[in-house]
């Protein structure tokens, strides 16, 4: 069994006729940033890993090293890129994971296991006893993915009860909160109309009396005859104030005319 840069090369089968196989490359897993997702000792790590190779199957294989806590894929090595890998990926919507080469985090329950695993000499993919692979192809494929697509009646009704209790008490401390004027999770705070705090009543006469006030407080801040526009548009008014004045006096002047009452000389 040859290595590379630290990583066995061991070659990886989907069934016992295979003639040629995949390499793949293991090793321990190991980073200076402990992630406790990925424990020291307890994690192995595999590159090269093709797409067709399911969690299932990697379980069924390095079961028989030790007990396992979980196997996980990520498109590339890195501490937060298992979320990237599972993101939006839920039991109730349509996305699935990527269908490419990835990396593998193999999590056992005992550090012996891992040192077992490590000396694996092949990955092979099947049963010893009936060489029935692990992964699943043709129409045993096809099945399984339609059958994916039909929900669980009864997994669907306890994961809307859950969301639903989970829902209900939210309002509830929401409303607690409230009543107590606390502040919830993002900091605001619910005003109610009990205690002393209730704030006031929205009436129609209320938020008028507010409303005249905000336009109060408005026309006193405003500035005038400040910017540019506003003298230039306050020379503006006043001519054509002048003008309208001017106006109105000669028409004052002609209905003194016509009464007679007007004598200049």
């Amino acid at each position: 069994m040859s290595e590379i840069e630290g990583y066995k090369v061991v070659p990886l089968r989907v069934s016992a006729e295979a003639e040629h196989c995949h390499s793949v490359f293991m090793k321990e897993h190991f980073i200076r940033l402990m992630d406790p997702n990925k424990p020291k000792g307890r994690t192995l790590f595999i590159l090269n890993v093709p797409p067709y190779v399911t969690k299932q199957s990697l379980e069924k294989f390095y079961q028989q090293y030790g007990p396992i806590e979980f196997v996980t894929f990520a498109e590339k090595p890195g501490r937060d890129e298992t979320e990237k890998w599972h993101e939006n990926f839920t039991d109730f919507s349509n996305v699935k994971p990527p269908f490419k080469f990835k990396v593998a985090y193999v999590v056992f329950k005992k550090n012996t296991s891992l040192g077992r695993a490590l000396e694996a000499s092949a990955i092979n993919l099947f049963s010893d006893t009936t060489k029935e692979s692990f992964i699943e192809s043709g129409m045993q494929l096809w099945h399984a993915q339609y059958q994916e697509e039909i929900l669980d009646i009864e997994q669907t009704q306890k994961h809307i009860d859950e969301y639903m209790a989970a829902y209900d008490e939210r309002e509830r401390l929401a409303l607690e909160a409230a009543k107590n004027s606390a502040a919830d999770a993002d900091g605001w705070i619910t005003v109610g109309k009990q205690g002393r705090s209730s704030g006031f009543e929205q009436k129609e006469s209320i938020l008028n009396k507010l409303e005249e006030k905000m336009e109060k407080g408005k026309k006193k801040k405003e500035l005038t005859n400040f910017y540019t526009f506003q003298i230039r548009e306050s020379k503006m008014k006043n001519i054509l104030e002048l003008r309208k004045k001017f106006e109105e006096d000669k028409k004052k002047i002609e209905m003194i005319k016509q009464t007679r009452r007007f004598k200049p000389f």
